[in-house]
């Protein structure tokens, strides 16, 4: 399973996803100023409410129209290499 986190500039989406791109489950949200701690909400969210272990996730893939060089993107970048990819 990998994780897609879309992010926008207000907004962001979290997508658990299985082998082939099919989505098992998803969780959007808004963000200002708490990026960091709403990743870690929400994910948390979404693994418990699937039954899935953090350590089942084998990839990630950030998108969406924010360049790389954001601070919403490095955070997010950060949030992923903490989950030991």
């Amino acid at each position: 399973m990998d994780l897609a986190i879309n992010l926008t500039e207000t907004d962001i989406k979290l997508s658990i996803k299985r082998g082939g791109g099919l989505t098992i489950d998803s969780e959007s949200f808004s963000y200002y100023h708490d990026l960091e701690q709403k990743l870690i909400i929400y994910l948390d969210k979404l693994l418990k409410r699937n039954s899935i272990d953090v350590h089942s996730l084998k990839g990630y893939r950030i998108l969406g129209n924010l360049g790389t060089e954001t601070t919403s993107h490095k955070i997010a970048e950060v949030f992923v290499r903490g989950l030991e990819f």
